[in-house]
């Protein structure tokens, strides 16, 4: 169903099952005997007290003594090959059975990956005639597009008397026997030869057992076998896949040397022989794809009341703002800052229940990891995308109302039509509201997406195994500089607004100062100039975040990588101290990030809406004290809601996207130079971030109008009303 997906058909998960079986190498190439894990320290067990009953050393007890133990009876081994099950156990000792299987790191072998490690091991070519010399091939070779399986067979003899000769009234022979990991054509070759040079029997296949082959980047191999314990039983196997960790030429070299000259030949490459596992199928119905989904667009509707309820002009949160507007700016200040953060933990709710319920949907227990989950908190985001057309309309919808009264104003109609005015601030107020509403919805995005690029780090830094343990001071420092990352961008963006507008503001002094006929009406002003300033320092007052979002995640990962030991995982070294460090930073930018987005976008609105309520004629409307504490909130709120709020979506994104691909070259093995090298460069940038923020400020520009102006006190022109402070906002 989704993808073009026939609705029918259920995506089926693959989970390795140990079976608790350990391998043991064989002599010449062939493969060992395969021993339940209990079974293997049970044998041992019996070793160990028939070596002190003896009062000798443990490798001194024969097999034969061990085999004739209560303890190695009860577990009832194959007549066949109990002897040389107990010979094998015995020659291994206690290493190979120290620890249960595990399968983290293990993959699908992907045969078109020409990088993959084992696609260049020799394999002895099953086929061969078994009395002629070694033959091998690489293991692409081998196995790339053929049928590989575990097979159980039949053997049936007619009866014969103790003679040897046929005995026709005697019950057939029927000996059963299961193999594998095998290749079919290689099985059906085997079986033809043994049915040649064995005329009086019958070689029949049984039931057989589908095998996908799983390896990790050291090399090693596991046979999942897609068969439940009830239906086989995996230590009864025989045989098995059989690689070297070499290529086909040193093992072909090996085995010319050791026929000419057997004294003198080298060690041959070491062996691997597939440790078999079961293969858990769990499948996943459509439906429950379709159900994250649905979430996603709940979560857009949970939203959307959420903003609507704290922005929108008639709710609660926006008039009691209205009403405290008589106590002048700082009632509305600490009522605006306290529904915001209000509003920012519930939506923080709204977004946890939301991703909980992949989780919920897709157990990972059962699913046989987080895969499946995090694809499903994929699909919330997109069932959250899904209402992309609607959330456009209202955010355009806003702009144009905005600029729909500030035409009307201008135009000198609200004089003449009252009416109109109130209707066209309305708009206004509307237009607010559902701006407000878009950006809830922005950063709501912004967070699932960040989830989803957390998840694709994680794996990416090789932290799946390790974990992200909150008591590693490194992970702690981390999240602690990440919490504090989205504060410090925000007060960048802060600032360049206070300058960019103050800038503005003298620039529309300077013209009203300059040309009085602006005022009269018999000149027209420099727009030219204005939007000239305002483009400059738009583009220029990036400069500092940009290289904050980039360079704060470079810093975080190489400094806290100096010095710190390696960890050893499949055969490789990897410093992953920093990684761990950067997943901290990671989720305290994502978990701050969303909380002070959401109130910097709502608070602002509260306070525009809040003057647009007291402009409709409430608490004495225009002109009183009450509209100008709002006009003073409103210009406190302008850069809240419109710039550092919906300017935090792109951060959080952004410091995720930098972490992901600087995971391989954090957690790689780095000379001591590069790490300090790296770390000391990206600090400079941040420094240089910082000075481009703090390079000037609104008081400084100020002080230095004063003195271009020689004057001490207001430089307000006078024929700018001082008791109006529509203009300032402007």
């Amino acid at each position: 169903m989704l993808g073009g997906m026939d609705a029918s058909k259920t995506v089926k998960t693959n989970e390795l099952v140990p079976a608790n079986i350990v391998a043991l190498p064989g002599s010449g190439f062939g493969a060992g005997p395969r021993v339940m894990r209990d079974q293997a320290m049970t044998i041992l067990d019996a070793q160990r007290d028939l070596a002190k009953e003896k009062g000798v050393e443990p490798y001194e007890v024969k097999a034969e003594d061990v085999l004739a133990t209560d303890k190695v009876k009860a577990l009832n081994l194959d007549e066949a090959t109990g002897s040389a099950t107990v010979t094998a156990v015995l020659g291994a000792g206690e290493k190979p059975f120290a620890n249960p299987q595990n399968f983290e790191g293990y993959r699908a072998i992907n045969f078109k990956d020409d990088g993959a490690k084992i696609l260049g091991f020799a394999v002895p070519d099953q086929a061969a005639d078994p009395a002629a010399e070694p033959k091998f091939l690489s293991f692409k070779e081998a196995y790339d597009g053929k049928e590989i399986g575990i097979y159980q067979l039949e053997v049936t003899r007619p009866a014969t008397k103790p003679d040897g000769t046929p005995d026709p009234a005697g019950e057939p022979q029927t000996q059963n026997f299961t193999v594998g990991p095998i290749l079919r054509e290689a099985l059906d070759t085997q079986l033809k030869q043994a049915q040649d040079a064995d005329k009086t029997g019958k070689y029949e296949v049984g039931k057989s057992f589908p095998v996908t082959l799983f390896a990790d980047v050291n090399g090693d191999l596991v046979a999942g076998v897609d068969a439940k314990p009830t239906e086989l039983d995996l230590s009864t196997v025989q045989g098995g896949a059989l690689a070297y960790k070499g290529t086909v030429a040193k093992l072909q070299e090996f085995v010319k040397n050791s026929q000419s000259n057997p004294a003198e030949a080298a060690t041959p490459p070491p062996s691997i022989n597939a440790e078999l596992a079961y293969i858990k199928h769990k499948e996943a119905q459509w439906w429950q794809f379709l159900l994250c989904i649905v979430f996603g667009l709940v979560m857009a509707f949970v939203f959307e009341a959420l903003t609507d309820y704290y922005v929108g002009l008639h709710k609660r949160p926006v008039q009691e703002l209205g009403a405290v507007s008589t106590a002048g700016p700082a009632p509305m200040i600490i009522t605006g800052f306290a529904y915001g953060k209000e509003s920012s933990v519930f939506s923080l709710f709204a977004i946890v229940a939301c991703l909980i319920a992949p989780l919920l949907i897709f157990p990972p227990g059962e699913y046989g990891g987080y895969l499946l989950s995090f694809y499903g908190i994929a699909l919330v985001g997109l069932g959250l995308l899904t209402t992309t057309g609607f959330i456009l309309a209202m955010d355009t919808f806003g702009p144009i109302s905005d600029n729909a009264q500030g035409v009307f104003e201008m135009s000198g109609a609200a004089e003449e039509s009252p009416e109109g005015a109130r209707r066209v601030q309305l708009l206004d107020a509307a237009g607010n509201t559902t701006k407000a509403l878009t950006k809830g919805f922005a950063i709501a995005t912004a967070v699932v997406a960040a989830v989803a690029l957390f998840h694709a780090y994680v794996e990416e830094g090789k932290l799946t195994q390790i974990g992200m343990r909150l008591e590693v001071p490194e992970i702690f420092l981390g999240l602690l500089i990440g919490g504090a990352a989205p504060y410090l961008f925000s007060a960048f963006s802060i600032n360049a607004v206070g300058r960019a507008a103050f800038e503005l503001i003298e620039e529309v002094r300077s013209q009203f100062r300059n040309d009085p006929g602006i005022m009269a009406g018999t000149s027209k002003p420099n727009y030219a100039k204005c939007v000239a300033i305002v483009t400059k320092a738009a583009q220029t007052e990036l400069l500092g975040p940009g290289i904050l979002a980039i360079f704060f995640p470079v810093v975080v990962a190489f400094g806290f990588s100096i010095g710190k030991p390696l960890t050893m995982i499949n055969g490789v070294e990897y410093n992953l101290v920093g990684a761990q460090a950067l997943g901290g930073f990671l989720a305290g930018t994502i978990l701050s990030g969303q909380l002070l987005a959401v109130m910097l976008a709502n608070s602002g609105g509260m306070w525009d809406n809040a003057k647009k309520l007291i402009e409709d004629g409430l608490h004495g409307g225009k002109g009183t004290d009450a509209h100008k504490a709002a006009v003073v909130c409103d210009t406190v709120g302008d850069p809240f809601k419109d710039t550092a709020g919906p300017a935090l979506n792109p951060l959080i994104k952004v410091m995720n996207l930098v972490a992901l691909l600087l995971a391989p070259a954090v957690i790689a093995k780095q000379a001591p130079g590069v790490t300090i090298g790296i770390t000391v460069f990206a600090a400079i940038m941040l420094i240089i971030a910082i000075w481009w923020s703090k390079r000037g400020g609104m008081g400084s520009g100020m002080t230095a109008a004063k003195a271009d102006h020689g004057d001490s006190g207001d430089n307000t022109p006078d024929n700018t009303p001082d008791n109006d402070p529509t203009p300032a906002n402007a």
